[in-house]
């Protein structure tokens, strides 16, 4: 099986539709890089492709214990309309009988009148199959089984896990379990208890076997009721915290309110104070530097205007009076012209008349009062001043007189919380009591984990008790033969447990071997240090994990170094994806986050290139960058990167990865 794409839609933090490439261009290339800060949206990605593929089956890191479709609800991306719903679609091909198919798995769900509506739809080679879309659970089994995907799919965490041997025999039991399908058989076991149980309670003894019986319900009883007592202890602690909190939080809004905030702003409210002050007295300054110069001739703009007014009119004056003289002249000369040219009286007085008409008319202006008298320069400068000085002073003074109402308005806020900042001696009183209610909330903390604890110690008592009274239950029920239909039943039962768990423990004894040595040659190919271990030994029965030096001895597991250790975590894993026969893709989210730097690039080298035939690796900007990047490039054959919009509240996918990180390498 290969994925060839992923696509998202409102699906948690995605808002928009994002198509993702994920088939491996060679052999050579086989993984696909995502990167990403905390909170871009990596694990969502793992979570949709196993959602998209299984379902309610996914095993998704937020799932929680609620139901399917409270899940299916908060998958979808919140700032997206509600109408619209969510969707995924995984599209791989597989490889069945020689024969290669594609597959589209699209997943949908919206809300609809009556609820939460999913759909699964489908697509053989580009066509929708009815019939593999109705019966798609059971299909998805037969590609990647839900209970091998935590064999493939995992993070930095279960690395973790199991890199402490003392832990790992659950991991290990569980990822054998599912390897070999004995899943199933423990189910069985566990049914067949059911029954069992439900045959004790018909139970009925001789009465030696009663008194037995009943002495040992007495124990159990005794011990319900001390751990009754405890729960009751522990719901009193449980309140007395509650309300611890209640009070230390009512505290803290005492504080609040007295100025406790305040108080401690008090030195920063103080620098803000001589900040603005400062810049009050500089903006002063330069008003009052203003007001000595030019400033005061925007208190007789009209004047100004009339003295401009006065002095073009005077200008024009002069010029009339300059014209008057030119053409009292000239109509002197003409008049002298005609009489001498002999004239009689009446024409010369009425050209006289009309030539004093046009004088006076031509000349009017001339009797203007001129009283101002200007300079062309003066004038110049009186035009520049009107035109361009005042209406830029007026305007730079504007400007810094509103910037000074505003720091004036700021001092005033600030002069107003200092007034308001309490004394020290005032909140001394309210500082120590939420001190004392601190400490008492610890002091509840810690008597409740000693009650949890002595509770899980009392239930496991309980638990050890009922079973031997089951054991008790069990001898008096074969010793009854008017109860023969009971006990054959248990016998029945009992057989049949312990032929499932010989079936299981010999299944796991055929295997093992398998597992085991591909779990050593994982590790001697990560450390290249053939020599370090020469076996590794998983116990059929408690599936713990024995170590081997190369002498043969028998090896700690703190021999190890913690590098080492976290080596031998992934060849696990490794080892027990190796033994399922499955070409299945690998996806590894966070996968260095948990590992020391000194044994990270044996990881980047040996394992991802080779973890399958197609890896995706989801890493933060402090893993896979510089020298590892740089190492693994040659077999990346698609890289992402995944960013958050803190405005948009979504993430994007596009193509590349960290900008730094890709400087780097070149």
């Amino acid at each position: 099986m290969t994925l060839d794409e992923l696509v998202v839609e409102n699906f948690g933090i995605y808002r928009e539709r994002h198509v993702i490439s994920l088939t491996p261009p060679s052999r050579k290339k086989p993984i696909v890089l995502f990167g990403g800060m905390n909170g871009a949206g990596k694990t969502t990605l793992l979570d949709a492709l196993q959602l998209g593929l299984h379902g309610k089956r996914a095993k998704c890191s937020n799932r929680g214990s609620g139901s399917y479709d409270d899940f299916l609800r908060a998958c979808v991306n919140r700032f997206a309309d509600a109408s619209t719903g969510a969707s995924i679609e995984v599209c791989f091909h597989h490889v069945n009988d020689g024969r290669e198919q594609s597959f589209r798995v699209r997943r949908s769900w919206h809300e609809n009148g009556s609820g939460l509506k999913e759909n699964v739809d489908v697509f053989v080679d580009g066509t929708r199959d009815a019939a593999v879309s109705d019966a798609w659970a059971e299909y998805a089994e037969e590609f990647i089984p839900a209970r091998l995907s935590h064999l493939f799919f995992f993070d930095g965490e279960k690395i973790e896990a199991l890199a402490d041997l003392d832990n790992a025999s659950e991991l290990l039991r569980s990822g054998i379990h599912s390897l070999l399908g004995l899943d199933i058989v423990d189910r069985l076991v566990t049914d067949l208890d059911v029954v069992a149980s439900r045959k004790n309670r018909l139970l009925k003894v001789e009465s030696d076997a009663a008194v037995t019986i009943q002495q040992a319900q007495n124990e159990v009883g005794t011990l319900i009721s001390h751990r009754d007592e405890l729960v009751q202890n522990l719901g009193a602690v449980q309140s007395q915290l509650e309300q611890s909190v209640y009070l230390y939080q009512k505290v803290i809004g005492r504080l609040q309110s007295e100025g406790g905030d305040l108080f401690s702003q008090k030195s920063h409210l103080e620098l803000n104070k001589t900040r603005l002050e400062t810049e009050i007295q500089a903006l002063d300054s330069v008003l009052r530097e203003d007001a000595t110069q030019t400033a005061p001739l925007l208190l007789m703009t009209d004047l100004l205007e009339s003295v401009h007014r006065q002095s073009r009119q005077e200008n024009v004056s002069a010029s009339a009076h300059l014209l008057s003289d030119v053409l009292l002249e000239r109509d002197t000369l003409v008049l002298d012209s005609l009489r001498g040219a002999g004239a009689n009286g009446p024409v010369i007085k009425a050209i006289s008349g009309f030539l004093e008409r046009d004088r006076k008319t031509r000349t009017a202006a001339a009797r203007t009062p001129r009283y101002l008298s200007i300079s062309e320069d003066s004038q110049s400068m009186l035009y520049e001043l009107r035109s361009s000085g005042l209406p830029a002073l007026q305007a730079r003074m504007r400007h810094q007189l509103e910037r000074r109402e505003e720091l004036v308005e700021e001092l005033v806020v600030i002069e107003r919380k200092l007034s308001m900042v309490p004394e020290e001696d005032a909140i001394a009183p309210l500082e120590a009591e939420r001190k004392t209610l601190e400490e008492k909330r610890a002091l509840l903390s810690r008597e409740q984990a000693r009650l949890q604890e002595e509770r899980r110690t009392l239930d496991n008592e309980i638990s050890r008790k009922q079973s031997a009274l089951n054991k008790l239950r069990e001898l008096a029920m074969r010793s009854e033969l008017e109860q023969e239909d009971v006990a054959r039943v248990r016998d029945h039962s009992s057989r049949a447990q312990d032929a499932l768990n010989l079936f299981r423990q010999k299944v796991i004894e055929r295997h093992i071997a398998a597992i085991q040595n591909y779990v050593l040659e994982s590790f001697r190919y990560l450390v290249r240090k053939k020599s370090l271990l020469s076996s590794i030994k998983i116990d059929c029965q408690t599936f713990a994990v024995e170590l081997r030096a190369g002498d043969g001895n028998l090896m700690k597991p703190d021999r190890l170094s913690a590098g080492e250790r976290q080596l031998l975590a992934v060849s696990l894993l490794w080892g027990l994806a190796k033994a399922s026969k499955r070409p299945l893709p690998a996806i590894i989210d966070t996968p260095l986050g948990r590992l020391d730097s000194s044994h990270r690039r044996h990881l980047v080298e040996r394992y991802f290139p080779h973890a399958s035939h197609q890896v995706l690796l989801l890493s933060t900007d402090e893993e896979i960058r510089g020298e590892y990047l740089e190492a693994i490039r040659p077999s990346v054959g698609h890289s992402y990167l995944l960013e958050f919009n803190e405005t948009e509240r979504s993430s994007t996918v596009a193509p590349g990865y960290f900008i730094q990180e890709e400087q780097h390498v070149s």
